[in-house]
């Protein structure tokens, strides 16, 4: 026997779990496992599940976990499995598991390196929208596409977000002409969890993941508070109102509806360049989703409708809209419905069979200055897959002669997509409109259990009516060095049709001409991963440490080029080199009780050749470091956040073809952001007092000839409100309430 099986033959698996307001088995993410006396532990995954060895020290398991009451059980020297039920300490009738939960866990039971944000880590602050959800976390950077506008872009693995698959529950979400709005209309408070997923994602969600995934799961219709609401309002006059309630039919049906509103109708200019430092907003968000589940089948159905009007430029163009100044008015208005269906054969154990679908309708009306950007894009896809476990069907696993170790497990997905797309834009009188239509298929083989070994890999081929044939192969290994520690190795190809229009809304808020050098073809990449990830115990503090490096290839690449000329930018395909190296590292660790803190390092190196010329891409910065604190008072009843991210230089645009007045720097200056945030609970209620941006550091001038926006006083334009790198808006004080009934 192999020292690897005898590691498997030492190791006791359970699951650690509460009781919920419904009187249903509740994991508990991050209990604490340890034996008795040692130094030897582990903590509790998402399902609630640990692995820990055993050692000849001890065969007693102290479990532990804030808000239930600590046990300790005896062991067996043969037993192998546990499932363990903690009892709830608190006095209330209430017991509120999430707000004690970590604000970010590590998976390592995912074969994909995934990070989670749980409903603790979205209440660390405001998050009134996905956009603002990531300030509590390192891997994902959110900035302002503009001055004007308001738009928002994401930033992973050193590239933009729009090579980042977005997903509402595994259903492809937000793209095309939405894009650039597309995490402000995922209210906050809807969301239960989100999943950041890095590197080549799984080929059953298709063929446009390059640098990884972010999955958004909303509250559940079944499962959701009966009722809850919240109220956001800020120093500055935005005003945020959110309510959603569930209805339980039966066991079998349950409805939920949400309401999201938000208002910003105050002007504020406060660095005194005319210009509004954030758009006047009015937004109406609703969604019905309802759940249906009789034995084996389950279904689901969402509907969604957003309204959102956006308003900016110099103050007092509105309302009279004065065409001696600058103004931009967008209006967007999305319908979504979108559900699953799925059935569980109850003669062999993972055996299904599930559709996924959606049909979408975004369109936008807007103007910037004098020019005029217009959008509609209908949108249909559907999912069908299979999963079958080989070993079940066949009857072979591998590992029936091998003592104490987990059977091989074999499975098998299978499946048939297709997506259409109809998009028709239009901006200064020049129209770019085209129709997908992509039907795909895929296969995904999963071996797990293999002396620590899981191994997925799967090829999906799509046939494009535009482009021809699209092949991805992708493919995943991790090994699960003990039960605290594994390692993680992927690579994987995508494929994404560029948006031209939408994925620069922030180029429009700018004097620059679009010029379009020739045909754009489909942007295709290669990424590769390493990651490794470990807890470990020192100086009785409990930690888990983090590490990753990626490696993005750009094959072809649409390139927005924005320094051949600064009165244009101009759009080709890549020639030459484009690639991104991401390295990151993070230490989570619990110095004592009830304190939390993350520390973390990323560098970012992303290359692409511009005007023939290899050059650090522009507006990314090459260093970050980020550490967030958590501290708990009491059993829960008062909650302190904070969080500190430096940001290093970033290479910007060239400007030194412009008139000396209208130049800025070749590269940004290194600036430091502070969070911080203090939540109150009273049984139902939790009030939260925050502050974004404590240092009230502003990008100075973020404006190039914000007093000259149509160039009446030189004759020329330079008028450019793209090139942001750092808030624009200063220290921004902020109240909200939350009430929820479970």
């Amino acid at each position: 026997m192999t020292t690897s099986i005898i590691g498997f033959a030492q190791q006791l698996h359970g699951y650690v779990f509460g009781i919920d307001a419904e009187g249903k088995k509740a994991p508990l993410v991050s209990a604490t496992v340890q034996w008795l006396g040692t130094s030897t532990g582990v903590l509790s995954n998402k399902e609630g599940e640990f692995k820990i060895k055993k050692t000849d020290e001890s065969s007693k398991l102290v479990i532990s976990y804030t808000g239930y009451n600590k046990d300790t059980i005896n062991i067996a020297k043969d037993q192998k499995h546990v499932e363990i039920e903690l009892k709830s300490n608190l006095t209330t009738e209430e017991v509120k598991v999430y707000g004690e939960n970590p604000g970010t866990l590590i998976s390592k039971s995912d074969i994909v390196n995934t990070q989670q944000i749980t409903l603790s880590g979205l209440r660390k602050a405001a998050c009134c929208n996905l956009s603002e959800s990531f300030s509590t976390n390192a891997s994902v950077d959110v900035e302002y596409s503009d001055a004007v506008s308001g738009a928002k872009q994401i930033q992973m693995l050193g590239l933009a977000g729009i090579y980042s698959q977005l997903l509402t529950e595994k259903v492809p979400s937000m793209r095309g002409i939405a894009q650039p709005f597309g995490m402000v209309y995922i209210p906050g408070p809807w969301m239960q969890s989100i999943q950041i997923s890095k590197g080549a994602a799984s080929v059953i969600t298709g063929y446009e993941s390059i640098t990884g995934q972010i999955n958004v799961e909303y509250k559940k219709a079944q499962e959701s508070e009966p009722f809850f609401a919240s109220l956001f309002g800020d120093y500055f006059g935005r005003f945020e109102a959110d309510m959603n309630t569930r209805y339980k039919f039966s066991d079998k049906t349950s409805t939920a509806l949400f309401f999201h509103g938000n208002l910003q109708k105050m002007e504020i200019d406060g660095n005194k360049d005319s210009f509004l430092d954030q758009p006047l907003l009015s937004q109406v968000n609703l969604m019905n989703r309802w759940w249906y589940h009789d034995g084996d089948l389950e279904m689901q159905l969402v509907g969604k409708v957003i309204y959102e009007d956006r308003k900016g430029g110099q103050k007092g163009f509105f309302p009279l809209q004065d065409s001696s100044l600058y103004g931009m008015d967008m209006t967007n208005r999305r319908y979504e419905i979108w559900g699953k269906i799925g059935y569980i054969f109850p003669t062999v154990s993972y055996n299904s069979l599930a559709v996924i679908y959606s049909l979408n309708s975004h369109s936008v009306n807007s103007y910037f200055g004098r020019r005029n950007y217009d959008g509609k894009q209908n949108s249909a896809y559907i999912n069908l897959m299979y999963d079958v476990a080989l070993s079940d069907m066949f009857g072979f696993s591998g590992n029936e002669d091998l003592p104490d170790t987990k059977p091989i497990e074999h499975k098998l997905s299978l499946g048939f997509s297709y997506q259409y797309d109809d998009i028709n834009e239009t901006f200064a009188a020049i129209p770019l409109n085209r129709i997908e239509s992509v039907p795909g298929m895929f296969a995904e083989y999963t071996l797990q259990n293999l002396w620590g070994f899981t191994l997925s890999g799967g090829v999906r081929q799509d046939f494009h009516n535009l482009f021809g044939n699209f092949f991805t192969p992708r493919v995943h290994l991790k090994y699960e060095i003990s039960p605290t520690a594994v390692i993680r190795a992927s690579a994987g190809k995508g494929y994404r049709i560029p948006n031209i229009y939408a994925e620069n809304v922030g180029a429009m808020a700018s004097s620059r001409q679009f010029i379009l050098e020739e045909s754009i073809k489909p942007e295709i990449a290669w990424n590769y991963g390493l990651n490794t990830s470990f807890d470990f115990t020192a100086g009785g503090t409990y930690f888990t440490f983090n590490m990753e490096l990626y490696r993005t290839d750009f094959e072809n690449q649409l390139i927005a080029d924005m320094d051949q000329d600064v009165r244009s930018i101009h759009f080709y395909n890549l020639k030459g080199k484009s690639f991104s190296n991401s390295f990151q590292v993070d230490l989570t660790f619990k110095p004592f009780d009830k304190l939390d803190i993350v520390t973390a390092y990323r560098y970012n190196d992303v290359q692409m050749t511009i005007n023939d010329k290899l050059d650090d891409k522009p507006m990314v910065s090459k260093h970050k470091y980020f550490i967030n604190t958590a501290y708990t008072i009491g059993e829960g009843s008062w909650l302190i956040d904070a969080t500190a991210v430096y940001n290093g230089k970033m290479r910007l645009p060239h400007t030194k073809m412009n008139p000396v007045e209208y130049r800025i720097a070749h590269e940004s200056s290194p600036f430091l952001m502070l969070n911080a945030q203090i939540t109150k609970k009273i049984d139902n209620l939790s009030i939260f007092l925050g502050a974004e941006n404590l240092t009230d550091y502003k990008q100075t001038n973020p404006i190039i000839a914000a007093n000259d926006p149509f160039g009446r006083l030189t004759g020329t334009s330079y008028f450019d409100s793209s090139i942001i790198w750092a808030p624009i808006i200063g220290r921004v004080i902020y109240i909200g309430v939350r009430y929820e009934i479970r």
